[in-house]
């Protein structure tokens, strides 16, 4: 009989109900609790009557498998279109998204440009949605001419592929290779930072699609801090004598009119005619002979520094400052982080991650339909200390433990 249901339910397609008794358990009354646990179904017998049992298990037929396959298939399918349908919404928004290309003077490796870019990095972090691209004209270890009309022209092709919303030109070098091609540019809003210059160097005064953040010398902290050194040393009632010597570098030259600006502001120190240098040989007769004219020598660009006049190739950073703190007959204080990390005993520097910050803040607001005229050029404001130990021994001084609190907290402090 239950052959010829089984047949009679492939011939139809239709499921079979096949009855199944539970047999007792022996010594054990039918009934009560014993009837409620499961128990395994006894086999189909030859003749068995299908009223006679309980608790039905259904067969599935072709007909089910078949519709169980077709929802697979109808799932797959959806999964698939999801995917596909996300994917083109991710393509959508990254060509709808705006667009800010980063253009860095120098290299990637340079300690000032990873000041600015933890600035960048820390405000771009908050707003995913941006799209940003970084390029590098590399042109603090490179000023030969060739190098830089290669440099400059491969900025140019990375603006016009790429075609951004806004730039943002870091460091001198960039404004003047860079930022005078597009000041004035209706499709193209520019913001600057770790300018040295003043913006009408650049033609930035008269054009309506420029604005930044300008680098200036925390001349007060310096002030400040040449005091406590001459002090600590018992320099005496005279205002110690302060030289600043640097490399012949571009942007040396573009921030001298800060110094000049400032001469009537001086408190603590009697200021030098700043002097500079050409090769490594001419850097180190200054060093030699600065004690006749000064108490202080004070450093800010020293890595364009030729091994022999017409060369190529800088001097490394890290041999200038290490002689130069090994050999000076009075005390170095540097204007850049760098120069501690290259050897120096102390510095007191503008903060760059301030640079990076101010001017990704500027860029956002401009992608966000800000107008240009509601963020005006600005100036930096903060400084930071960094401090070797153990040239600051050599030479005698102890310093106040605000200072080194203060190194600490950047991680700028170096034994």
């Amino acid at each position: 009989m239950v052959d010829r249901l089984r047949r009679a339910d492939h011939v139809r397609g239709l499921p079979v109900s096949v009855p199944v008794a539970i047999p007792p358990v022996p010594g054990r009354p039918a009934g009560g609790a014993d009837r409620l646990r499961p128990q395994p179904a006894a086999a189909l017998q030859p003749g068995d009557d299908a009223g006679a049992r309980a608790d039905p298990v259904r067969l599935p037929s072709l007909l089910v498998l078949a519709e169980h396959r077709m929802i697979k298939r109808l799932l797959l399918a959806a999964k698939f279109a999801f995917a596909l349908g996300f994917a083109a919404l991710v393509v959508a928004h990254k060509l709808h998204s705006a667009r800010i290309l980063i253009i860095h003077s120098y290299d990637a490796d340079y300690s000032w440009v990873k000041e600015e870019n933890e600035g960048l990095n820390r405000f771009f972090d908050r707003h995913p949605e941006v799209s940003l691209r970084w390029h590098y004209l590399d042109l603090k270890r490179h000023q030969d001419d060739d190098f830089r009309r290669a440099a400059a022209a491969g900025a140019v092709n990375a603006i016009a592929r790429w075609k951004p919303d806004v730039i943002i030109l870091l460091d001198d070098i960039a404004q003047q290779l860079v930022g005078t091609r597009y000041r004035g540019d209706a499709r193209l809003k520019i913001v600057f930072a770790g300018v040295n210059s003043r913006p009408q160097a650049y033609g930035y005064d008269k054009a309506d699609n420029v604005t930044g953040i300008l680098e200036r010398k925390p001349l007060r902290a310096v002030d400040d801090t040449l005091r406590t050194l001459w002090g600590d040393i018992g320099g005496g009632p005279d205002k110690p004598r302060s030289l600043l010597i640097g490399d012949k570098s571009f942007d040396f030259a573009a921030g001298l009119f800060e110094y000049r600006d400032y001469l009537d502001k001086w408190r603590y120190i009697r200021w030098v005619p700043p002097l500079s240098a050409d090769t490594f040989d001419d850097w180190k007769t200054l060093v030699l002979r600065a004690p006749a004219v000064a108490d202080f020598i004070l450093v800010s660009d020293y890595r364009q520094l030729r091994r022999e006049p017409g060369a190529k190739a800088f001097v490394p950073a890290a041999e200038v400052m290490g002689w130069t703190e090994r050999n000076a007959k009075i005390p170095v204080l540097g204007l850049s982080t760098a120069a501690t990390q290259d050897g120096a005993m102390m510095a007191v520097a503008t903060a760059g991650y301030e640079q990076g910050w101010e001017a990704a803040r500027m860029a956002y607001a401009l992608t966000r339909g800000t107008p240009i005229a509601r963020l005006p050029v600005m100036a930096g404001k903060e400084s930071m200390v960094s401090i070797r130990q153990s040239a600051l021994r050599r030479r005698g001084f102890e310093m106040p433990f605000i200072y080194e609190a203060f190194a600490r907290a950047k991680d700028l402090q170096f034994d």
